[in-house]
């Protein structure tokens, strides 16, 4: 065997393994897509339940504030009117 015969024998194997590794990268990147696109879903749906939370913990808040503005109301009325 000759060294270009060696070379070109080298150059096929090559070609060949470049080729196999470019498609298994692909598969890879489309696999790594999917789940990127899965993990966003999870992320975008926690991100929703955690400002729900918020909300509700807020609301419950204002509620409580509110009940305790209306009793002074209320109590400073009474004081009056007694």
């Amino acid at each position: 065997m000759t060294n270009e015969e060696l070379y070109q024998l080298m150059k096929d194997g090559f070609d060949q393994i470049r080729e196999e590794v470019r498609t298994n990268f692909a598969e890879v990147n489309q696999r790594l897509d999917g789940m990127d696109a899965r993990l966003r879903t999870v992320e975008n749906g926690i991100s929703e339940l955690k400002g729900k939370q918020s909300a509700i913990a807020g609301m419950r808040n204002w509620i409580t504030t509110a009940c305790a503005v209306g009793a002074i109301i209320i109590s400073i009325i009474v004081a009056i009117f007694k």
